[in-house]
């Protein structure tokens, strides 16, 4: 890393980091901070953005594949595409983090799970993941939130679109197609694939199928309507465990309708009604001696409801007011169990209020938010954020607020909260490098543990760092690195929390020539605190992404590509059970036209 700064830094740069924002995807602002747009310079959160160019760089499937190489996170399990997995955000774990898709929650009621294995990446035009707690923004939200926006459509032709195929291993394939295009007022993007596999791994098959709508239609004076759909259903293996097998069912489907005016120059309205509904079924199947048995779980669940939001932007202050309701059921029920093991509906309502508030070099956001779940209590979350700009490119940041999620809505107890604090730096002004860190301290209590009489409640803190680089292109290549390290501590002084991240290595190599060839080259590690269930992780993991680009006249390209995962056949893992493949290839070539 040393080498390439100094060799960078004595080479004559092809372009400057121009500014924060370049780093965050162009010159976009970021939202999901606290629900209204910002330049990164007045974002106090620790956020990180992965563009649309990112994920065609990784040649991702799935929103698991986009979130295994971004600093912060650890996904505990890559395995074959599309199937289920778990992941942790700074340590919180997967039910403690908040995922949208188009301001709609992913998580499921009654465990608060989000399937990221679910949403293919085909739809995605970026991702903001916001590090920890943003409970006074979103609301059932202790550990984060990562926020998947969606395409627009393509406002400069009438039609246009992608298709686009791979294959490798046992079959592994993945299918896509889009459409995307602007007739007068009229905006349409239309996105469906397939991902199917044999299963890179015992019992690991996959087969889901995915459709992704979107309608715009401008109105006058700078207003619009936007109507939605994305469906995503189908079957995956989850593990083969000597006799006993797990799989599941799953489907998604998640519709809104949002209507935006702007009022005047600086107010705008904001207005959205949504409706979601999650079904899936557990197949649990144990072979011993010739008899089989199957313990089935269905699960069947719907959110309803819609929210408004009044924003006013100036040079001064960027102030956003709204409010969210949202009727929930879920029914959850066993073959081996009469009686449901949850039934039970809630009517959910948030008030928030959050002002970022421009003072020369200092931008503070003061942020509240009232929640009234109607399972799990009632809950004040307050933040309060602050920015210092050095230079008109390297800012200190700090953020300060508490948070809570409901790990359930069969039990009234089951909320957890947590008191979030950061502080951190982020700057371009080091020559040919763009470097960020960040300093955090969650403190989590009521964290529901099972134990051998039962369950308990524990505090748990989990405090580190977070270090960010990456380096402007020599000769054509580029490096970025992260490093996150994780003490995790039942209460202050307390022991050492097992399966939960210590060290966490994200390392890309970007080659890219004018003759529009790519390569990334990523390595991911991570050393566990004394994993469970025979987990191993000594190895780097490391995956290679090659592509060609060939253009035929102004619109039409073709992208032949290969990628090589698990390149030296390394073990990572935390638990036996869901170890992870060893090196697969995959070809595929992608059409835009």
């Amino acid at each position: 890393m040393l080498f390439l700064i100094i060799a960078v830094s004595q080479a004559r740069g092809d372009e400057e980091l121009r500014s924060l924002e370049l780093y965050n995807g162009d010159e976009a602002e970021i939202v999901s901070g606290s629900r209204s747009p910002r330049p990164a310079s007045q974002t106090a959160e620790n956020i990180t953005v992965v563009t649309s160019e990112d994920i065609l760089a990784l040649n991702a499937h799935t929103l698991a594949d986009i979130l295994y190489a971004v600093a912060g996170v650890q996904v505990e399990m890559i395995r074959t595409p599309g199937a289920s997995t778990n992941f942790k955000l700074q340590g919180a774990n997967f039910n403690h983090v908040l995922v949208l898709i188009d301001n709609v929650p992913l998580n499921t009621l009654s465990e608060n799970y989000p399937d990221i294995a679910a949403v293919p990446v085909q739809m995605i035009e970026r991702v903001e993941i916001v590090k920890g707690a943003a409970s006074s923004a979103w609301g059932n939200a202790l550990g984060g939130v990562i926020n998947v926006m969606t395409k627009s459509p393509d406002q400069e032709r009438a039609i246009g679109g992608m298709a686009s195929g791979s294959y490798g291993k046992r079959d592994t394939a993945d299918l896509r197609g889009e459409l995307s295009g602007t007739v007068d007022s009229f905006g349409y993007y239309l996105s469906g694939g397939k991902l199917r596999s044999d299963g890179l791994l015992a019992n690991n098959g996959v087969d889901k199928d995915n459709f992704y709508g979107k309608l715009l239609y401008d109105l006058p004076n700078g207003g619009s309507l936007a109507l939605t759909t994305w469906l995503s259903q189908g079957f995956n293996g989850m593990y083969q465990d000597g006799p006993v097998s797990t799989s599941q069912n799953t489907r998604y489907l998640i519709s809104t309708l949002a209507a935006s005016y702007q009022l005047t120059d600086h107010l705008r309205l904001e207005a959205a009604a949504v409706a979601s509904e999650t079904e899936g079924t557990l197949f649990r199947r144990t072979d011993l001696q010739g008899v089989s048995k199957t313990l089935t779980v269905a699960l069947d669940e719907s959110r309803v409801g819609g929210g408004f939001k009044l924003s006013w932007l100036d040079e001064l202050q960027r102030v956003v007011a709204g409010v969210d309701y949202e009727h929930v059921a879920a029914q959850v029920s066993s073959s081996q169990i009469r009686a449901d093991i949850l039934n039970r509906d809630a009517d959910r309502f948030g008030v928030y209020l959050s002002d970022t508030l421009t003072l020369g070099r200092f931008a503070v956001t003061p942020s509240a938010r009232f929640d009234r779940t109607g399972s799990g209590g009632d809950h004040f979350s307050p933040s309060f954020g602050v920015t210092y700009a050095l230079t008109d490119n390297s800012i200190l940041r700090g953020y300060t607020a508490t948070g809570y999620s409901l790990t359930s809505l069969n039990r009234s107890d089951s909320t957890e909260k947590v008191w979030t604090s950061q502080f951190g730096f982020e700057s371009g002004d080091l020559p040919y490098l763009w470097v960020k860190g960040t300093l955090f301290r969650n403190d989590t209590w009521d964290v529901i543990a099972p134990t051998a009489t039962g369950i308990t409640k524990e505090r748990q803190l989990k405090q580190g760092v977070e270090l960010e680089a990456k380096t402007l292109p020599l000769y054509n290549t580029s490096l970025s690195v992260g490093y996150t390290f994780i003490g995790a501590t039942l209460g202050v002084n307390g022991p050492v929390i097992k399966g939960v991240p210590k060290h966490t290595v994200n390392i890309g190599l970007r080659y890219q020539d004018p003759s529009h060839f790519r390569g990334e080259l990523t390595g991911h590690y991570v050393d566990w605190n004394e994993a469970r269930q025979g987990g191993r992780y000594s190895d780097v993991i490391w995956d290679l992404h090659l592509r060609k680009e060939m253009h035929y006249g102004e619109k039409v390209s073709l992208e032949p590509f290969v990628s090589v995962r698990n390149l030296l056949n390394g073990h990572q893992y935390v638990y036996r059970v869901y170890q992870n493949p060893g090196r697969w290839i995959e070809l595929g070539v992608r059409c835009n036209f």
